[in-house]
């Protein structure tokens, strides 16, 4: 068994898909490294503007509000779409396999429709009640929508919708808990001084951070492998 094969095994891919794992893995982690970043950029202007906008006391007059909230990260995922679309069509081709490949949209015919509920109702959230509620739940139905593939997906993939998942239900406590709303042996945390602070960290640690550090570590276990069997 070469060492590739090993670090694809590694992943939980199958027979069927072993061909198309420079595709199915490769791309994901430079998607995952991506959109990642580009997460962090954005939650981060978010998150200073609304804390300019704080201290000078004009969040009623010139503070974003939720739809433009939810329109930035709007924009923010279709370019997410379309950057990992571009990479998973340059890999196919230079792999010559077809676009999309089928395991891809098996995947994403499974988590899709979770995806868009949680996308709906975390948006409805986010501009009704509280950013940092819609916030979270985006976060953990991103994680639901991920295991809803497992029976698909590579096992590391899997790995990740736990911690997505983990990490959504936390930060939903956590925006949810107040003095009416205590945490079980907590009570109720502190608070920052606006819900769409606390809604720009929630996007920031779940989909900035998470993907960054889970396509850098969790990749390498693929990615090694290959560059010593083309050294070789």
């Amino acid at each position: 068994m070469t060492k590739k094969v090993k670090g694809v095994e590694a992943h939980g891919i199958g027979e069927s898909l072993r061909g198309q794992v420079p595709i199915y893995l490769g791309a994901l982690r430079l998607a995952l490294l991506g959109a990642g970043s580009l997460v962090l950029i954005l939650s981060s202007v978010l998150f200073l503007r609304e804390r300019a906008d704080l201290d000078r006391g004009t969040v009623e007059s010139t503070g974003i509000s939720g739809t433009g909230w939810v329109a930035c990260w709007l924009v923010a995922l279709l370019l997410v779409v379309v950057y990992a679309g571009l990479l998973v069509l340059r890999k196919a081709r230079s792999e010559g396999t077809t676009f999309p490949v089928a395991g891809f949209k098996k995947i994403l015919s499974t988590c899709g429709l979770p995806m868009v509920i949680g996308g709906i109702v975390g948006a409805l959230l986010v501009i009704k009640v509280t950013p940092a509620i819609g916030a979270a739940l985006w976060a953990a139905s991103f994680g639901l929508a991920v295991l809803a593939a497992r029976g698909q997906a590579p096992r590391s993939i899997v790995i990740l919708g736990w911690v997505m998942l983990s990490a959504g239900l936390t930060a939903l406590a956590y925006s949810w808990s107040d003095g009416a709303h205590p945490l079980p042996l907590f009570g109720v945390p502190e608070h920052l001084e606006s819900p769409m602070l606390e809604a720009d960290l929630i996007m920031g640690a779940c989909f900035g951070l998470i993907p960054i550090l889970f396509g850098f570590f969790s990749m390498r276990a693929y990615v090694r492998p290959r560059r010593t069997e083309e050294t070789d």
